[in-house]
């Protein structure tokens, strides 16, 4: 959600920033992202692209948060990973 200002222009929020949803789940500002904790890390959730299966793309486990988060910076303007699945 684009927040305003004095002026009454609407500024777009800093995608590469994250908002805490709840505990251990936070979301980027432009929403592609969620990066969520689990018992072996952090987890970047990527809403844009999808794995063989169609499922959304997870990235990770990342030991920091930040790592996580520079996880998100990285994986913007990267390709997808390919999976060797299909080769099995």
């Amino acid at each position: 959600m684009a927040r305003s200002t004095r002026g009454g222009a609407s500024v777009p929020p800093d995608p590469s920033k994250l908002k805490r949803e709840s505990a251990g789940r936070y979301l980027t500002g432009d929403g592609r992202f969620t990066v969520q904790q689990s018992s072996g890390g952090w987890m970047v959730v990527d809403a844009e692209q999808a794995n063989e299966l169609g499922l959304p793309l997870v990235r990770g486990p990342f030991s920091t948060l930040d790592e996580a988060r520079s996880a998100t910076e990285a994986a913007r303007g990267a390709p997808a990973p390919i999976s060797n699945l299909a080769d099995r």
